[in-house]
């Protein structure tokens, strides 16, 4: 089974602390994209400038970027640079031949010594370009105040 994380748009008057429960044919889920772990990983230090909220602590706290292994919660706040960081990837990746190759993690190797490589990957680039717009078009709903963005991690 693959990671990946997911985004669903929702409107700000959903109770946020359940919706990870409830996310299977929820009708108050108005859209939503899947992005697969690599891709996110390759990106996320430039994750790390969003402003976000994470709904799991009491409060909602204000922080940043996402929370890899929970959920995160985008706003208004978030949009403006939401939508520079993927609009910029996107625009950055646009320029790949069909098959975007990409370095990944390094894996190591046990023989006697230890050694080892960067995995190579490869995704078909106009998915990828896809999955940026849907985040894109997001952010632009965002920007109204009337939605969140909310983020389930691996």
């Amino acid at each position: 089974m693959a990671l990946e994380h997911e985004f669903y748009l929702i409107p700000n008057t959903i109770d946020v602390e359940r919706l990870w429960m409830n996310r299977v044919n929820n009708p108050k889920i108005i859209d939503s994209v899947v992005i697969h772990d690599d891709i996110i990983q390759y990106v996320s230090d430039t994750l790390k400038w969003i402003p976000s909220r994470n709904p799991e602590l009491h409060g909602t706290p204000i922080s940043a970027g996402i929370n890899y292994y929970g959920v995160t919660l985008f706003d208004k706040d978030s949009a403006i640079i939401l939508k520079s960081i993927f609009s910029s990837w996107r625009d950055l990746f646009l320029n790949s031949p069909a098959v975007l190759e990409l370095t990944g993690e390094f894996v190591m190797v046990q023989d006697g010594e230890q050694s080892g490589h960067y995995e190579k990957l490869a995704y078909n680039r106009n998915e990828v370009i896809h999955q940026f717009e849907k985040i894109i078009s997001f952010s632009d709903r965002l920007s109204e105040g009337k939605f969140y963005l909310y983020h389930c991690g691996i």
